[in-house]
C-alpha cells in the first residue's frame, strides 16, 4: 500500500481529528432522537458527516495521484490570526468599519508581496457591504464608527 497523495491523505486524517474532537465535546450535550432533537445530535451528526468525508479524502489518497505536503510556513498562519484577533478588539473600541479596515489590511501581510491600494479597495468594498448588509437590511445594533 502506497501513499500516492500525501496532502489529500493528511487533509483528511485532519478532518477525522476534528470531526471526533467536536463529537466528544457534542457528547456533553442530551442526544435526543430524530422526532425531537437533542441539542448534541445535530452536532454529533455533522461530525460523523464530517469525519466520513475526511475518510474518503484519506482512503482516495491511496489510489489517486496527487501533490505532495508543501514545506509549512508559519507566516500566513500567525497574521492571519493576528489580524482576527485584531479585529475583535477593533470591533469592541472602534466600531465595524475600522474593525473591517484593521481585518483586510493586517491580513494582506500574510502574503509577501503587499498591495496596499488592492487591500484598501477591498476593505471599503467589504466595510459597504458588510454595514449595508448586517446593520441596514438585518438591522443587527452593530457600532459602525467609534464613540469618542
Amino acid at each position: 500500500m502506497r501513499l500516492r497523495s500525501p496532502k489529500d491523505f493528511w487533509a483528511g486524517l485532519l478532518f477525522i481529528g476534528i470531526a471526533v474532537l467536536f463529537m466528544g465535546f457534542a457528547t456533553q450535550y442530551r442526544f435526543g432522537e430524530a422526532q425531537r432533537m437533542g441539542p448534541g445530535y445535530f452536532s454529533i451528526m455533522v461530525g460523523a458527516v464530517l469525519a466520513g468525508l475526511g475518510a474518503i479524502v484519506a482512503i482516495r489518497s491511496l489510489a489517486i495521484d496527487g501533490p505532495p505536503v508543501e514545506r509549512f510556513v508559519a507566516r500566513p498562519l500567525l497574521v492571519t490570526v493576528a489580524a482576527i484577533v485584531l479585529f475583535g478588539l477593533a470591533l469592541d473600541h472602534l466600531g465595524l468599519a475600522a474593525a473591517i479596515a484593521v481585518l483586510v489590511i493586517v491580513s494582506a501581510f500574510a502574503e509577501r508581496e503587499v498591495r496596499i491600494g488592492t487591500s484598501v479597495a477591498l476593505a471599503a468594498l467589504l466595510i459597504l457591504f458588510s454595514v449595508a448588509a448586517f446593520v441596514w437590511v438585518l438591522g443587527l445594533p452593530l457600532q459602525v464608527w467609534p464613540e469618542w
